[in-house]
């Protein structure tokens, strides 16, 4: 496997997925530049570590709640109408977070209302997404690679919008960042407005049968409990140090918004090398391996972050975290779709998604709570300690893993 061969892009052949790719480059850079900006705004306005765990809840408890019926949704409505309205949608939250900003009477409550009505619209708008990418690509050949590089982009912009939005916040203040955010959309939504109507091959036969078939493929998919099972707990530990940012950049290490910022590139530079090793490969046999071995290794990282003492030690730590929180989840995703039959791709999607995305608020609620009470540091090495254990003990059962996946492979004639 190489870095950067020519197949490690070879999905930006199809030109609906390329002017996609082009379009959310440009948009996620913003939600990065609003996200930082966002968490800089609660911590000046507060101090509170609760309220941070409370934004971050709010932003990703709908994908836990709303997610599951979202993907049925999905499943019955042209893909591509509802991911246009809710592009849009958030580009209307962006414009009024910035004109509230600007005018001088954002309050922390307007802040909480708004990230739960942008978790609302990403609970429906992740699953109708990744369900385009087959559609985008043309069919399922290309859709790992689709997969890895959507990601990669991800990343990207996780990587260049922290950075951009430490920069922005001393020129441009926070109403400017959110404002950035807001005309981010205007690459996006064109993007999305030349793909072609997408909706599944499937008869609506009640939501709740629809739900209970959904969760039934999972539960009854043994490498699928297998792997969403280990990808819960890293969802829940790993993402929770971005919710805690602000007082790691200011109380323990003693800097700004402009060190927030660097930090969190950090993380993206990691996860960037995590999905162009994702792109690279030729084939999705081994990666199921390799997720398995990564979730604790950013356990371990967590852990060395938050018990670091200096600047220098924790931005390492960040980078291997950032790796392991992309390859776990990029590679689960990658395989899930890899072995789900279209007519159930976007409930499956959205019930990877609900463990994926679903979980983090509960791990940053419950973070800021303690770190109110026994500190930030000592709370978040907690959450390394246990994700190290616990993912550690499911890799213990890779042979079984290996085994029923293998079949599933051998059953869909996906090459070696």
């Amino acid at each position: 496997m190489r870095f950067l061969s020519p197949d490690t892009f070879r999905s930006l052949r199809h030109r609906p997925f390329r002017l996609f790719v082009l379009g959310q480059t440009v948009s996620i850079v913003g939600f990065w530049t609003q996200q930082i900006a966002l968490g800089w705004t609660v911590y000046r306005l507060t101090g509170s570590t609760e309220m941070l765990g409370l934004v971050a809840f709010a932003s990703n408890i709908p994908m836990l709640v709303v997610a599951p019926f979202a993907g049925v949704f999905v499943d019955r409505f042209d893909r591509r109408t509802v991911v246009l309205v809710t592009q849009s949608t958030q580009m209307a939250q962006a414009v009024l977070l910035a004109v509230l900003s600007l005018t001088g009477t954002l309050r922390v409550e307007h802040i909480v209302a708004l990230s739960l009505l942008y978790g609302l619209t990403w609970a429906f708008d992740a699953p109708a997404r990744q369900s385009l990418l087959p559609v985008m690509t043309g069919g399922r050949e290309d859709l790992p690679n689709a997969i890895a590089l959507n990601s990669a982009i991800m990343n990207l912009g996780r990587f260049i919008g922290p950075a951009v939005a430490g920069l922005l916040l001393g020129v441009l203040g926070e109403g400017g960042c959110f404002a950035v955010n807001a005309l981010s959309y205007l690459a996006v939504l064109p993007a999305l407005w030349v793909l072609p109507p997408s909706r599944a091959a499937s008869t609506p036969t009640g939501v709740l049968h629809e739900l209970r078939e959904g969760f039934s493929w999972v539960w009854h998919c043994v490498p699928a409990r297998m792997l969403i099972a280990s990808l819960l707990m890293a969802s829940f530990a790993l993402p929770t140090y971005q919710s805690m940012m602000p007082a790691f950049a200011r109380d323990v290490f003693g800097g700004g918004a402009q060190l927030q910022g660097l930090l969190i590139s950090c993380a993206g530079a990691g996860a960037l090398v995590g999905t162009t090793m994702l792109a690279a490969r030729g084939s999705i046999r081994g990666l199921a391996r390799i997720v398995t071995l990564v979730a604790p290794i950013g356990g371990a990282a967590l852990l060395l972050f938050a018990a670091s003492p200096r600047v220098w030690i924790a931005m390492p730590a960040l980078a291997v975290i950032g790796f392991s929180m992309v390859v776990v989840g990029a590679g689960i995703n990658t395989v899930l779709q890899s072995i789900v039959e279209d007519r159930l791709r976007a409930r499956v999607v959205s019930i990877y998604m609900m463990c994926f995305l679903g979980v983090m608020p509960l791990g940053s609620l419950s973070l800021g709570v303690l770190a109110q009470r026994f500190g930030v540091q000592w709370s978040l090495a907690g959450y390394g300690l246990v994700c190290l254990l616990v993912t550690g003990a499911l890799a213990m059962r890779y042979p079984v893993l290996r085994a029923e996946l293998g079949a599933l492979y051998r059953r869909l004639g996906i090459p070696p």
